[in-house]
């Protein structure tokens, strides 16, 4: 369906909010989800989220969770009581520390304990006083550097460097970070799998330490990519025996899901990655664009939609909330909304 209408793409409505589902309910015959009429007609919620199923979204519903109360401080979670232990923002209800304040309510390895109450917030089984990564799990501790802080979440894993300090944030530390990359992929000749081939996603399939683009065996299976005796009909999945039953080129081994990654093909967003298969914003790191001074706080960033979908909602310094996962060309299609007359400046 074109820009401003949504459905099944044989069958389209009017999609006034642009966020994928039609005004009105549309005849398909396929059952297609976006065929069904947007539960929030006027305001943007690609995953219609609908706390009390009162056929309302929540986005623009006054009582998302049906108890009765407009001025909630469990919006999506009934409790009438309000009953807030720690004062924080949160009730008890809907608080993952209730006895703790955290307006950020940040629970990193998701186990529904927040990070502020949490005595492993990475969950790896290494208690956080004692973990050198205590937000990224490493069981094993591995830290090269001897510098305290671990090589999973170390921005300089070869040099010491304690504070991580990183002006730039470009997570890689100022001691190490040479600003130096020849191919220009926005990561630097040291740390970079292909430095003089541009590679911004540093896809490396069969962990080699070469990434793909300048790698001629991206599966390490003996088989060529490109030349001969290749090319390799299965170039991401080891398949030294090419075993093609079908004659069409394409080995049997990736016949239905190119790169392995348990996704078929065909809905698949990126068939020749396996560490991509949906849009995710899930995990980022916020850049601040206003670091002086505190006349306005920092973005605040709610995620929706499994990943699909990122809101900020305050009032709030200009800042960036930037996903963990690199890609090499991009095409971007998606929606940006400004949902306020009265401070719009973006």
């Amino acid at each position: 369906c074109n820009v401003g209408w949504a459905g099944n793409g044989n069958v389209c409505g009017a999609d006034t909010d642009l966020d994928g589902y039609p005004d009105e309910p549309l005849p398909c015959i396929d059952n297609n989800k976006h065929c069904k009429q947007d539960n929030c007609r006027l305001t943007p919620n690609s995953g219609q989220e609908d706390a009390d199923n009162d056929g309302i979204g929540d986005q623009c519903d006054d009582d998302a969770d049906g108890d009765g109360l407009k001025t909630d401080n469990c919006r999506l979670v009934p409790n009438k009581d309000q009953q807030n232990s720690d004062t924080d923002s949160f009730g008890d209800a809907c608080d993952n520390c209730p006895n703790v304040p955290n307006n950020d309510q940040r629970d990193t390895d998701s186990n529904g304990e927040g990070d502020a109450c949490d005595n492993d917030n990475d969950g790896d089984g290494i208690p956080n006083m004692l973990d050198n990564c205590p937000k990224v799990p490493n069981p094993l501790q591995t830290d090269r550097d001897e510098d305290g802080v671990g090589d999973a979440c170390d921005s300089c894993p070869e040099m010491s460097n304690p504070t991580q300090t990183d002006m730039d944030s470009d997570l890689v530390g100022d001691i190490c970070d040479t600003n130096e990359d020849s191919d220009g992929d926005g990561h630097q000749d040291t740390k970079d799998n292909c430095a003089e081939i541009p590679n911004s996603s540093q896809l490396d399939s069969d962990n080699d330490g070469l990434g793909d683009d300048c790698d001629n065996d991206d599966d390490n299976d003996g088989i060529p990519d490109y030349v001969a005796p290749g090319p390799d009909n299965c170039r991401l999945i080891p398949n030294p025996n090419q075993k093609d039953s079908d004659g069409d080129g394409v080995g049997d081994a990736c016949e239905e899901d190119f790169d392995n990654d348990t996704v078929a093909d065909q809905l698949d967003v990126c068939p020749e990655s396996a560490e991509v298969t949906l849009t995710d914003f899930r995990a980022y790191q916020t850049v601040i664009l206003d670091p002086e001074g505190d006349a306005q706080i920092d973005p605040n960033w709610v995620v929706l939609n499994q990943g699909m979908e990122i809101v900020q909602t305050m009032n709030s310094d200009p800042g960036l909330a930037v996903g963990y996962t690199a890609f090499n060309g991009v095409d971007f299609e998606g929606t940006f909304h400004v949902n306020t007359i009265t401070d719009d400046d973006y």
